[in-house]
């Protein structure tokens, strides 16, 4: 059975521990970085103020009918 990431990271810490402290520093860094990289959002203010916007805009659907024509153009079998 694949172990957890939770075991997998236990076992990481465990031989980051066992490295000389300069080690230690340079690893804590980096893996800093990458949470930050990976939990910051990637939408600037303009674009957060679009997406916004947008769902803002009231809600357009197409009619079954707008779906079958669609559909049957690309597919006249349906």
């Amino acid at each position: 059975m694949p172990k957890a990431a939770t075991d997998k990271l236990s076992e990481l810490f465990t031989a980051v521990r066992a490295l000389p402290a300069p080690s230690q520093d340079l690893l804590v860094q980096e893996l800093q970085e990458r949470v930050a990289e990976l939990t910051e959002p990637h939408l600037s203010d303009a674009q957060r103020t679009e997406v916004k916007r947008r769902l803002a805009l009231p809600r357009r659907h197409a009619s079954d009918e707008d779906v079958r024509m669609l559909l049957h153009k690309y597919n006249p079998s349906m």
